[in-house]
């Protein structure tokens, strides 16, 4: 069964985490849907423009395994203020399903209310998140189905967790060793 994993961007979002997460899982055969708030074409927080497949309101929330926030601001905020992502967030939370978010954006899942108790994110965000243990130190931390990863640095790191829970280490190990991944 192929997995669906939902990337969307806002403009500002951080160009380094989205596109990493979403170059790693298609090498790892999961299929990214990237997705406007609400716009075809987003620009990243440093000027990069991409074209999404579709536009957040025509996503079909059932069909996914996963979503993914990428961090960067102003990309960050506007994740927090779409309803349409806050519905899909507590939809797969509800589900169980997995919920991922890096740099600023374990900010969006802590106002949302779906942040586990164990979390990492960009230096300073945690001052924001109202619960939870900030793990200053780590780079990516998984607690129940949320992983949230520090920042650009870590986004390969955290994009290979998502692969080795949603694909199992054999395709995880595949991937990392053809990224040459230490």
């Amino acid at each position: 069964m192929d997995r669906i994993v939902l990337v969307p961007l806002a403009n500002g979002f951080e160009e380094i985490e989205a596109v990493s997460v979403i170059d790693i899982l298609r090498r790892a055969g999961i299929k990214v849907l990237i997705a406007g708030l609400d716009r075809e074409f987003v620009v990243g927080a440093h000027g990069i423009e991409i074209k999404t497949d579709l536009l957040l309101k025509d996503v079909e929330e059932n069909e996914l395994d996963m979503v993914v926030l990428p961090g960067g601001m102003p990309g960050a905020k506007h994740l927090l203020e779409s309803n349409e992502l806050k519905e899909i967030v507590l939809k797969l939370d509800r589900n169980n399903k997995r919920i991922g978010a890096i740099c600023a954006a374990p900010w969006v899942l802590g106002e949302f209310g779906v942040l586990k108790d164990n979390y990492t994110c960009y230096p300073s965000f945690e001052t924001n998140i109202k619960k939870g243990s900030y793990h200053k130190k780590s780079q990516v931390v998984s607690d129940h189905n949320i992983i949230t990863a520090n920042g650009p640095a870590s986004a390969m790191e955290f994009a290979l967790e998502i692969v080795k829970e949603l694909k199992g280490d054999a395709i995880y190990q595949e991937i990392k060793n053809g990224l040459l991944f230490k």
